[in-house]
């Protein structure tokens, strides 16, 4: 298992993963892939082919995040070949994000963002996400938005777009939650019917303790 391997790049094994899952599944069937990447993070570090031939410090903190960025491409390139092999690419809605902005030390910046991970200014929340898709009757709406997209959004919404909550509990055995602070977006944001952003607001951190809380609205 993945849990088990030691001495391999982590990339390395999640396009390895995802191959496997790709390979085994039926086309015909939908299929819900999550790749949580560990690239960019600590520790700072990628193997030598992922350097440019330009940039190939592995003391230089640019160069290492370039890296690590190439190293990201590589996987996600190789995981849409994988799809495109399957005949499953033209079906797929590939959703980009990250869960938060970069730390504090040098390898990162959030510039001209104010703030970083752990903080609620938006250089801590505030992240570059993308959806993409080929097929344009899964993915209509085109260009940029300036709506709030809370990332507990895209439960609702994945839910939504692969066939709504009464498959959802058919197929997990689930009844549907009583209530959710996600927001459905597939109106807004996939299929362009409205122009109206769903969400207003985004509660960001609630400490009592330390009488500290963010909010954006």
């Amino acid at each position: 298992t993945l849990a088990n391997t030691t001495g391999e790049y982590s990339m390395e094994l999640f396009k390895a993963r995802a191959h496997q899952i790709i390979e085994d599944h039926d086309p015909d069937t939908p299929l819900f892939l999550e790749l949580s990447l560990q690239a960019v993070h600590d520790s700072w570090w990628a193997p030598a082919e992922f350097y440019s031939s330009y940039c190939i410090d592995d003391t230089d903190e640019d160069c290492v995040m370039q890296a690590m960025t190439n190293a990201i491409i590589y996987v996600m390139n190789s995981t849409i070949e994988a799809l495109k092999e399957r005949g499953m690419w033209n079906d797929t809605l590939m959703v980009y994000f990250s869960d938060n902005g970069g730390t504090s030390d040098g390898y990162n910046s959030n510039l001209p963002l104010r703030g970083n991970k752990g903080e609620l200014y938006d250089g801590g929340v505030h992240t570059a996400a993308f959806l993409y898709s080929e097929n344009r009757d899964i993915l209509v709406r085109r260009g940029r938005t300036a709506c709030y997209v809370h990332i507990v959004d895209w439960f609702n919404t994945l839910v939504n777009i692969s066939g709504g909550w009464e498959e959802f509990s058919n197929n997990s055995g689930q009844a549907p939650p009583d209530s959710l602070d996600s927001i459905d977006q597939t109106s807004y944001l996939l299929m362009g019917e409205t122009d109206e952003c769903p969400r207003r607001e985004i509660m960001l951190h609630i400490d009592p303790i330390m009488r500290v809380a963010g909010y954006i609205h």
